[in-house]
């Protein structure tokens, strides 16, 4: 059986490390990107099971990023979790009305849990 493989898009290296190891430690394959263009590039390129997308990235926007992903026919069915520190509830709308399956903050969560999580929306 193939490693569910997920797109970690942040900027932050401590929480890409951070959940790079939980992830891998899991069982997961598991890559990230350090922006949108990258990330968009390797959804496309790897096909990844589930996108975890930060909102607040150095010089974009991670709503657009969503967008993006949404309006790509090579991307558009890969379930997005955002993933961020942003907790405002209109964002977290605005992400659910363009497709994201969830909106978990950050700070209020353990690397387990987001595991867990991602195994709920894959349904493991």
């Amino acid at each position: 059986m193939p490693k569910i493989k997920i797109l970690f898009i942040e900027d932050d290296p401590d929480q890409i490390f951070l959940y790079q190891t939980k992830f891998k430690l899991e069982g997961y394959d598991f890559i990230s990107a350090k922006d949108g263009v990258e990330g968009l590039r390797l959804a496309e390129q790897e096909k990844p099971d589930l996108v975890l997308l930060d909102i607040l990235l150095a010089d974009e926007n991670g709503i657009d990023i969503l967008k993006n992903l949404k309006n790509n026919k090579k991307t558009k069915n890969i379930p997005v979790i955002v993933f961020t520190n942003f907790d405002k509830e209109e964002i977290n709308q605005r992400a659910v009305a363009l497709g994201a399956v969830g909106y978990v903050i950050k700070s209020k969560v353990v690397p387990s849990e987001i595991v867990k999580k991602v195994a709920e929306v894959l349904k493991l």
